[in-house]
C-alpha cells in the first residue's frame, strides 16, 4: 500500500512538471502552449504568459507587445509541418517546437441516401436530439425526445438518418441514436383526451395517447419596438405543440399553439408511463419591486473545478478559481438581497455538466446563472474579441442575458463582446431560465489583470445582481 501511494505521488509530480509553465531565466513564463512540443492542427496559435513589463521579449525575433501587468498574448502562423520558435530575452532563449499536421481529407463525399420504403426505428435513450440538419454541433436541435419514440426513417447522410415526420415536414437524428422496431409501430397513435390545468405557479397540458409520438414543442415569437433604444426585441407570444402519426388529423399530425398569459420561467415537457405528454410551463414568480429577488430560487454554477481547470490566464491565474471566488461573492450579494442561493459547488471540486443540470432540477430553482471567464481556440489566435458577453440557449432566457450583459458593459466598462445563442449544456435546461456569463477573457492581458482583482470581482458580481433585478422589475 506504501509503495502504491508512493508511486501515485511521483506519477503526479511528473504531471505537475510536465505542465508547469516554460520559463527564462529572468523569469519569463510561457503558459501556453503547456509544452515545448506540441501538435496543433489550427493554421495559427498562440503563446501566452507573462514578463517583467520593463524587459523585452522576443519570439523568431519579433518583439512580443507586453501588457503593463506583464501579461502577453502573442500570435504566431503555423506552416504545416514542423515550426521552430526561439523564444528570447536577450539573456536566454527557449525554443518551442510545434507541430502543424497535414489536414485530414474532408474531402470524403457522403452521397444522401434515399430508401425505396420507409423504414421504423425507435430511440433508445433519453434526450435524443432530434434535429435540423444532419450534423451534430450548433443550435439546430428541434426537440430532445425520450427513449421508445418511432420514427419514419426514409434516409442517410453521413451519421445521420433522416426522419419523415410529415408529408413535408423532416429532420435527422444520428444513427448512434435509435434501433429498428417492429412494423407495428407504422400504425399512428389516437389522441384520447386533451386537459388543462392552472395553479399559482404553472400551466399544466396534458396530452393522452395510446401511445409515445415523436413531437416539436416550440416558442412563436413576435418583435416589439423599444423606440427610446432603436432597436428590436423578440418576445414570446405563444407556443407551437406538434404531435406527429397521430390519426385523424390531416397528414397525421396534430398541431395547436399553446397560449401563455405571463412570461414563461421555463418549461419542461416528457411523456408519462402511461403514454401521457405533460407540458407544464412555469409562469414567473409575482415580483416584489422594492425586493425583486426575495425568495427566489437562483442556483449559482462556478464553471470548471478540481481536475478541470478551464482556461489558465496569462498571469497563470486558473479559470475555475475566478469563478468560484466570484460565484461566492454573488452569492453574498443575493443573500442580501432576499434570494436563497444554492451552489453546484462549494469548493475546488470536479463536477459534471450533466450533474449541474440535474441538480437545478432537482432543487427546482427559479433562475440558473453559470459563471466562466473566456478563451479563444488556436483558430482565433489573431482575433481582437476582448470583454464580457452573455449566453443563452433558450428563448425565455433571451431577456436575462440581455440585461446581464448592458451591466457588465455599462458598470464594469468591460468592452461589449455581445449576447450570443449557444447550445451549451448547462443552459439548455428548458426547465428554468439559464445563461451562461463569461466576465472577460482570462487569455487577455487587459481583462486578465482585471478578472483577478477582488476589487473587480466585486463590482462584477454586484453588475450581475443589477441585470438581475432590472430583468425581475420588467417583469
Amino acid at each position: 500500500m506504501l509503495y502504491i501511494v508512493i508511486m501515485k505521488k511521483l506519477v503526479l509530480l511528473m504531471l505537475s512538471l510536465i505542465f508547469m509553465p516554460a520559463s527564462l531565466a529572468s523569469g519569463a513564463n510561457i503558459v501556453y502552449p503547456k509544452t515545448s512540443n506540441p501538435t496543433i492542427t489550427a493554421p495559427t496559435t498562440f503563446f501566452i504568459g507573462n514578463e517583467s513589463p520593463n524587459k523585452k521579449l522576443y519570439i523568431n525575433g519579433e518583439q512580443v507587445k507586453i501588457h503593463k501587468s506583464g501579461g502577453f498574448l502573442h500570435p504566431v502562423d503555423l506552416n504545416i509541418g514542423e515550426n521552430v520558435f526561439t523564444i528570447s530575452n536577450n539573456k536566454s532563449t527557449l525554443t518551442y517546437k510545434i507541430t502543424r499536421p497535414e489536414p485530414k481529407n474532408h474531402n470524403t463525399k457522403f452521397s444522401p441516401i434515399t430508401y425505396k420504403s420507409p423504414v421504423i426505428y425507435i430511440t433508445n435513450a433519453d434526450l435524443s436530439p432530434l434535429r435540423a440538419t444532419p450534423y451534430s454541433s450548433g443550435t439546430n436541435r428541434l426537440q430532445s425526445l425520450q427513449k421508445d419514440i418511432p420514427l419514419k426513417i426514409v434516409g442517410e447522410y453521413a451519421d445521420f438518418y433522416k426522419v419523415q415526420l410529415a408529408r413535408d415536414d423532416y429532420a435527422w437524428i444520428g444513427k448512434s441514436r435509435v434501433k429498428k422496431a417492429p412494423l407495428q409501430y407504422l400504425q399512428p397513435a389516437k389522441l384520447l383526451a386533451k386537459t388543462f390545468e392552472e395553479t399559482s405557479t404553472e400551466y399544466i397540458y396534458t396530452y393522452k395517447l395510446d401511445r409515445k409520438v415523436p413531437f416539436t414543442f416550440n416558442p412563436i415569437t413576435i418583435y416589439e419596438t423599444n423606440k427610446t433604444l432603436d432597436f428590436f426585441n423578440e418576445k414570446i407570444k405563444n407556443y407551437n405543440l406538434i404531435l406527429y402519426y397521430v390519426k385523424d388529423f390531416p397528414e397525421n399530425k396534430f398541431d395547436i399553439d399553446i397560449d401563455v398569459n405571463t412570461k414563461p420561467f421555463g418549461y419542461s415537457i416528457a411523456y408519462s408511463d402511461n403514454n401521457e405528454l405533460i407540458i407544464k410551463i412555469k409562469k414567473a414568480s409575482q415580483i416584489d419591486k422594492n425586493q425583486p429577488l426575495k425568495g427566489l430560487k437562483i442556483m449559482l454554477d462556478a464553471g470548471h473545478g478540481g481536475y478541470e481547470t478551464g482556461t489558465v490566464g496569462c498571469l497563470g491565474d486558473k479559470e475555475k478559481d475566478i469563478n468560484f471566488a466570484m460565484a461566492l461573492k454573488l452569492k453574498e450579494k443575493l443573500q442580501k438581497a432576499g434570494a436563497i442561493v444554492i451552489m453546484t459547488r462549494v469548493n475546488d471540486s470536479a463536477l459534471g455538466l450533466t450533474e449541474r443540470v440535474l441538480s437545478a432540477q432537482k432543487n427546482n430553482v427559479d433562475i440558473f446563472l453559470s459563471i466562466h471567464n473566456n478563451a479563444l481556440p488556436d483558430s482565433a489566435a489573431r482575433s481582437e474579441r476582448i470583454g464580457a458577453s452573455t449566453y443563452y440557449y433558450n428563448l425565455h432566457s433571451h431577456e436575462l442575458a440581455e440585461k446581464i450583459q448592458e451591466r457588465l458593459v455599462n458598470e464594469l466598462k468591460m468592452n461589449d463582446d455581445k449576447v450570443r445563442r449557444e447550445s451549451f449544456a448547462v443552459i439548455r435546461n428548458t426547465q428554468t431560465v439559464a445563461v451562461l456569463i463569461e466576465v472577460g477573457y482570462l487569455i487577455k492581458p487587459e481583462d486578465n489583470i482585471k478578472l483577478i482583482d477582488s476589487k473587480f470581482q466585486h463590482k462584477a458580481a454586484q453588475a450581475i445582481l443589477h441585470g438581475l433585478e432590472n430583468y425581475l422589475n420588467e417583469l
